[in-house]
């Protein structure tokens, strides 16, 4: 195995190196003969089987369903070594090929499986003295990393040549130091430090790095701080799995996953910060401005419901031009609803007090009787306009909207006002110019800003924010529109 069990995933070397037997073959057929597991070049977990001809899978456990079926994949496999059990989770077999062994003249039928997740978990997890997740789509290409990783490698060579007298031996030591920039914070007392790998192929802004713990952090924890790290990096971290090392740095565990990547687009996205990750220069990390950040985000972390809305943002992102309106749209109204939930100076959600609400919803449906009466025949449209009695107080969603920016202090220009607009021409399938994509990219640009504006100011995360949306992507003041002068200084 490689001696450097913190450079790179090493389920693929330990695992098809022959000290590994499948134990429980779950949906697979059997009994098997050898096996190999790998990602593809989507990343994706594939295990390729080989048994004899006639082997056969358990089809009392694991029945042919009907085509098109929908369920949950819970079918597993084992595997297994004298120190080490592996689980395989979601195995999915989908294709199967029957052909002759040139070695042995007989026929030997090969599977192949995708995997969800490989799992291997020490049973005494104290002995977990630090936890290195895999991430792919970290920036290489724009941040300059504030901290050093510093690397020495000593490499020594012995040669003996016997036949003489005394045998001759020979001895050859080299020594190399690589140095690459990295980045450490605390959030919320969990220290990390985060990495890219060298790039040095530059076939895409962005590249293959590493999240290190100490200790053994939930799967909970972990996830929301890659989730934070993503939205203030502005590029969607890719999970890809864990190393467990033990205090003398031996791999004791590890898990691997199939990634959901959202769409290839994710990795060629240049990283674009919705706020200033430093205090001088807009790709120099500063410390103190990033973990500010990053902390606020996670702090505030369920009250925002970051979740899901971030799951909403890195969709939209990722999605077609024409449908981003309505996704940072929706996105918007998510984070609306989760300020309503909070225990602070509300907006007026409401045109009328309870009062009045209530005086006006038993005048309407006076009329309502008086021009539909309750035997006439035409009932679907009493029944209609009685569920809309209890709509009559809500005001049209652009009040709202007014309503809610200014309880967070944004002002709303023309240009992000006529944004929304477009938000609800394309959510409604309102026509639109041919020609109008310049508009577009305008306006998604736009609504990307408020959807920015409307985080950063509810989890407190920062003064400022960077307009996606000017030429030059301007520094502005959080409470300011497009429409201010522009801005380029920096805030401690």
């Amino acid at each position: 195995m490689n001696l450097k069990v913190w450079e790179e995933e090493t389920f693929e070397l330990l695992l098809n190196n022959g000290r590994f037997q499948i134990t429980d073959c779950g949906p697979l057929c059997s009994p098997i003969n050898n096996f190999e597991i790998k990602r593809d070049g989507k990343q994706r977990l594939l295990l390729t089987t080989r048994s004899d001809e006639n082997s056969k899978k358990d089809t009392l456990k694991f029945p042919e369903l009907p085509a098109g079926t929908v369920h949950s994949n819970i079918a597993c496999a084992t595997l297994s070594s004298s120190d080490m059990t592996v689980v395989a989770n979601g195995v999915m077999p989908f294709d199967q090929l029957s052909r002759q062994n040139p070695a042995t003249r007989t026929y030997e039928k090969t599977e192949k499986a995708w995997v969800h997740s490989l799992e291997a978990i020490p049973s005494d997890v104290e002995q977990v003295h630090q936890l290195i997740e895999w991430v792919d789509n970290v920036d290489t290409a724009f941040y300059h990393w504030p901290h050093n990783l510093e690397e020495k490698l000593e490499t020594v060579a012995i040669r003996t040549l016997s036949g003489g007298a005394e045998p001759l031996t020979q001895r050859s030591q080299e020594r190399t130091l690589s140095l690459r920039g990295c980045l450490w914070l605390n959030i919320a007392g969990h220290e990390i430090y985060i990495a890219p790998f060298q790039n040095h192929k530059r076939e895409r802004p962005s590249g293959p790095g590493f999240i290190l713990y100490k200790k053994f952090p939930c799967e909970d924890i972990r996830r929301k701080i890659r989730e934070c790290l993503s939205f203030v990096f502005g590029l969607p971290l890719v999970y890809l799995g864990y190393t467990l090392l033990s205090e003398d740095f031996k791999l004791v565990g590890f898990e691997a996953v199939t990634p959901y990547i959202i769409d290839e687009r994710a990795y060629s996205l240049p990283a674009l910060p919705p706020a200033p990750v430093g205090r001088k220069y807009a790709n120099l990390i500063d410390p103190n401005v990033f973990s500010r950040t990053v902390n606020s985000l996670f702090l505030h972390y369920d009250e925002l419901n970051f979740r899901h809305v971030s799951w909403i943002y890195w969709h939209a992102v990722c999605s077609p031009m024409h449908t981003q309106p309505v996704q940072f749209g929706a996105g918007i109204e998510a984070l609306q609803t989760a300020y309503g939930k909070l225990n602070k100076p509300q907006y007026k959600t409401k045109l009328l007090d309870k009062q009045n609400a209530e005086h006006l919803r038993e005048e309407f449906l006076k009329i309502v009787d008086s021009i539909i009466p309750e035997d006439t025949k035409e009932k679907d449209a009493r029944n209609a306009l009685i569920n809309k009695a209890s709509g009559l107080n809500n005001p049209s969603q652009d009040t709202q909207n007014e309503r809610f920016f200014a309880s967070l202090s944004l002002d709303m220009g023309d240009k992000e006002k006529n944004a929304w607009q477009r938000r609800n021409n394309a959510a409604h399938g309102n026509t639109t110019k041919p020609d109008d994509s310049v508009e577009l990219i305008r306006d998604i640009h736009l609504l990307k800003n408020i959807f920015h504006r409307i985080v950063i100011s509810m989890a407190e995360a920062s003064n400022q924010y960077i307009d996606c949306y000017s030429p030059k992507f301007p520094i502005r003041q959080l409470r300011e529109s497009v429409d201010a002068k522009d801005r380029f200084f920096f805030e401690g």
